[in-house]
């Protein structure tokens, strides 16, 4: 089944740095799952806790990102923590997860800004426990930039597959790969690992800059696992304008189903304005 990560950054100040932005600029929001549902993270004004003796952290994923996306994060280290700290290289302001409980590894889901200032950025991890947060991990983010609009959805993978975003909007059209552009101005701008063509993207988009009134249904197909053995993780992230983003996660296994026009999983129904 799907489990739903709905969650907003809580603000606890909203100071920029230097560059006159903030870190909500880059991540809109951050949620954990520990296994017992999502935990959301905060926002913090100032600068990330110093590292100290904590457990090193060590960070796999989120290494290329959409504006307005998701990204998918395992964070983890070789001794429990309780917290987990994520900074932008040189922006003022921080999120830290607390977690339930003690764990030494976490999936994150990070919703990114619709408007990234850079086109690449370090992200810095840490984790904490009673001696405080570790050493920081730094990774390298790609940023590739697509239509953000009233409305956009998108979707992101975790592995060299070939997963298909669909879209059907209030009139009844259906964008997706094979229909790329509807009369209501609904666009894909990015197919990812076409025909497992691989260009490792790993996102698709879907946006309308002025998007009609009505009911959107969203549904993500997976066309084909390209021979990768295992399982792919998703994420879909519905942006629409006057709402906090709201997010989805899901797991593909098998070979595909190479669908076309109404192929694919229902993720969410939802109406604009």
């Amino acid at each position: 089944g799907l489990l739903v990560l709905a969650f907003s950054g809580l603000s606890c100040g909203g100071s920029s740095g230097p560059s006159g932005h903030s870190i909500a600029d880059f991540i809109s929001a951050i949620a954990a799952n520990t296994g017992n549902g999502p935990v959301a993270a905060v926002r913090h004004s100032g600068s990330a806790p110093a590292a100290a003796n904590g457990p090193t952290a060590t960070v796999t994923g989120g290494g290329t990102v959409i504006n307005g996306g998701s990204s998918q994060v395992n964070v983890s280290a070789n001794s429990a923590f309780n917290n987990i700290i994520v900074a932008v290289d040189g922006i003022s302001g921080y999120y830290e997860i607390t977690l339930p409980a003690a764990l030494s590894a976490v999936d994150l889901v990070l919703t990114l800004g619709q408007r990234i200032p850079n086109t690449s950025f370090n992200l810095n991890y840490g984790v904490g426990d009673a001696n405080g947060v570790g050493v920081y991990q730094t990774t390298p983010v790609t940023v590739i930039s697509v239509g953000s609009g009233e409305v956009q959805v998108s979707v992101s993978w975790d592995t060299p597959t070939d997963v298909d975003l669909h879209v059907v909007d209030p009139n009844g059209d259906e964008v997706y790969y094979g229909n790329t552009s509807v009369a209501s101005g609904g666009t894909l701008d990015l197919d990812s690992n076409a025909g497992c063509s691989l260009d490792n993207k790993n996102n698709e988009n879907i946006t309308w800059a002025n998007a009609p009134s009505g009911t959107y249904t969203v549904r993500v197909d997976y066309w084909s696992s390209c021979n990768i053995q295992g399982s792919t993780n998703y994420v879909v992230t519905v942006q629409r304008k006057g709402h906090a983003a709201e997010t989805f996660s899901g797991t593909f296994t098998g070979g595909g189903d190479q669908g076309s026009q109404g192929s694919g999983t229902q993720i969410t129904t939802f109406t604009y304005p």
